[in-house]
């Protein structure tokens, strides 16, 4: 099997970021959660709140009661029913609940704890069953790892530089070529960020680990000491920047590959 490209693509809201894992990822693909299981689940149900607002995810509740009961192995279930009757997200077809079974789902809450994993990740330790033979739940996807909150778990550490974020990226470089897997990054986007994407891409962070910020009148404002480096520039080196599917719209072709100047200047 030949690797895939690594991808970074733009941030997402959690809802958005198990809906593309359910249509699109398949065994033995691998979903990291860079934070505790407690953390993403308050901000998953906060999503899932904030959307039920939205006529487009409100289901039928006949539908929502029959297919509630599915959503219990992602983590979802601490969600109450109101929202599982009226979130489109937790009333899958037959085929996404069937592929849910197959997805292993982990949560690493520390940028040491995630080098460790992924240096001695391997498909043969999960404990989550192998599909029958005759499913066919591929649909031509290759087996992915999807990291959730990658750099976001290097913000406010003593990694959050240059040198930190290549060293945890070449780890998981290493592991997507040695496993042949397509290798994705996705951040997390809060509700009302649609620049969220060229504002990551283009925030700087000091060349090595353990820089200090400049005082200033606002603790934003204040710059880093020493040289800096824009984060897209750093991971520009291993991935392909691209706008994930829960971007596209009629009025814009985001599904290609980005360069940084090309992503900025459109």
């Amino acid at each position: 099997m030949s690797w895939a490209p690594f991808l970074l693509l733009s941030p997402a809201l959690p809802s958005e970021l198990l809906t593309h894992i359910l249509s699109r990822h398949t065994y033995p693909t691998t979903l990291i959660i860079c934070s505790s299981r407690s953390e993403f689940l308050t901000v998953l149900t906060d999503d899932i709140h904030r959307k039920t607002a939205c006529p487009e995810n409100v289901i039928p509740s006949e539908h929502a009661e029959e297919d509630a009961h599915h959503i219990d192995e992602g983590g979802i279930h601490d969600i109450t029913r109101e929202q599982v009757i009226q979130h489109r997200l937790l009333s899958s077809p037959l085929y996404q609940v069937a592929t849910s079974r197959h997805i292993r789902m982990v949560y690493i809450p520390t940028v040491t704890h995630l080098r460790a994993y992924l240096s001695v990740f391997s498909p043969d330790d999960s404990k989550v069953p192998v599909p029958p033979a005759d499913f066919t739940s591929s649909r031509g996807h290759p087996p992915s790892i999807v990291l959730y909150g990658f750099l976001e778990m290097h913000r406010d550490t003593s990694e959050w530089s240059a040198q930190g974020l290549g060293n945890s990226t070449s780890a998981l470089v290493e592991l997507g070529h040695r496993l042949s897997w397509q290798t994705s990054i996705v951040e997390p986007r809060k509700h009302g960020s649609p620049q969220a994407f060229e504002g990551m891409l283009t925030e700087v962070v000091p060349f090595l680990s353990g820089g200090g910020r400049r005082p200033g009148p606002d603790p934003e404002e204040g710059g880093w000491t020493g040289r800096t480096v824009e984060v897209g520039r750093i991971m520009k080196r291993w991935f392909r920047f691209q706008r994930g599917e829960w971007d596209i719209d009629s009025n814009e072709d985001t599904g290609e590959p980005l360069g940084i100047k090309d992503d900025l200047d459109q």
